[in-house]
């Protein structure tokens, strides 16, 4: 989500802003209370990351999961008008889906005793309204071309080139029975891959684990990470949502199988920090992001 900076009064204020958060999170919210986790899917490659049908640019951050909550195969979405530019129509009584986006604007800081105010960057969310290929018709887009499944040695090898692609990486060791994130000694510690159910099951918690060590302050230093966190409070929460945002874009990535079955635990512990937190999942979707570029070595603007 990216815009340019934008100089004057922000469009009534903070109000439409927390209501549009609040929005998106009851989204998240109402698919895990019916049983489904957006961000724990099957990614094939006969079905990519949602995208623009027309620009061909990827969604982002939490618009991934708002788009991955639709029933459709095909993976491009585009505006009311831009479906009218490809000579087609969105077909009647379809209904839309909510992306969003940051509007930025600048505000003058007059600081107390000094004679030259300060600007500050106030980030506005905003949204807009698309509706995947599927609800159109008489567009002139390609067919999809469906390649297949890829083979577990071929997905194998793109997950370890993920995972070597990381820049400043942690140390990785494989040992024990349990997976974990050790800030102190900056040390990822995981299972050996034998004593997984899947090979599949192994690299999405090597790149959830990974996702914790982006917060280090050497990398993206964020509070969750860093900071005094308590076991089951909502900083860890949070954290443990940033972790499996990241797992699950760097798996879309490389088209491994995250949907590993999550315990009512789980369910309960991400459903408290999105109900006590509204803006929870915009935000941790947004680092998410930024730790899953992180880890694939790009430097994209969020």
């Amino acid at each position: 989500m990216q815009c340019k900076p934008h100089s004057g009064a922000a469009p009534r204020g903070a109000a439409v802003s927390r209501n549009l958060y609040e929005l998106v999170t009851q989204k998240i919210v109402d698919s895990l209370k019916e049983g489904v986790v957006p961000w724990r899917k099957p990614w094939r490659t006969n079905r990519s990351l949602p995208s623009n049908a027309v620009t061909s640019k990827p969604y982002r951050g939490v618009n991934v999961l708002l788009l991955g909550l639709g029933p459709y195969e095909d993976h491009r979405w585009l505006t009311f008008r831009q479906a009218k530019e490809l000579g087609g129509k969105v077909r009647p009584g379809e209904k839309s889906t909510m992306v969003v986006f940051w509007k930025y604007w600048q505000k003058e800081d007059e600081a107390e005793g000094s004679d030259s105010p300060k600007r500050k960057t106030i980030p506005v969310l905003k949204y807009f309204n698309v509706f995947n290929a599927e609800q159109c018709e008489g567009l002139a887009l390609a067919p999809i071309l469906h390649t297949g499944t890829a083979s577990p040695d071929d997905r194998i090898r793109s997950a370890e080139a993920l995972i070597c692609s990381m820049p400043n990486p942690p140390f990785i060791e494989e040992r024990g029975d349990q997976a974990f994130y050790l800030p102190s000694e900056d040390t990822v510690r995981v299972p050996k891959i034998s004593r997984f159910d899947t090979v599949d099951h192994y690299y999405a918690t090597t790149f959830h684990e990974l996702g914790h060590s982006t917060g280090h302050e050497k990398r993206l230093n964020r509070k969750g990470v860093m900071g005094k966190i308590h076991f089951g409070s909502e900083d860890y929460g949070r954290e443990e949502l940033v972790a499996e945002l990241t797992s699950s874009f760097c798996c879309a990535a490389v088209g491994i199988d995250n949907t590993i079955p999550a315990s009512a635990s789980y369910v309960d512990s991400w459903l408290q920090s999105l109900q006590n937190d509204p803006k929870a999942v915009v935000i941790a979707a947004a680092q998410a992001q930024k730790a899953a570029d992180y880890i694939r070595g790009i430097d994209l603007a969020d």
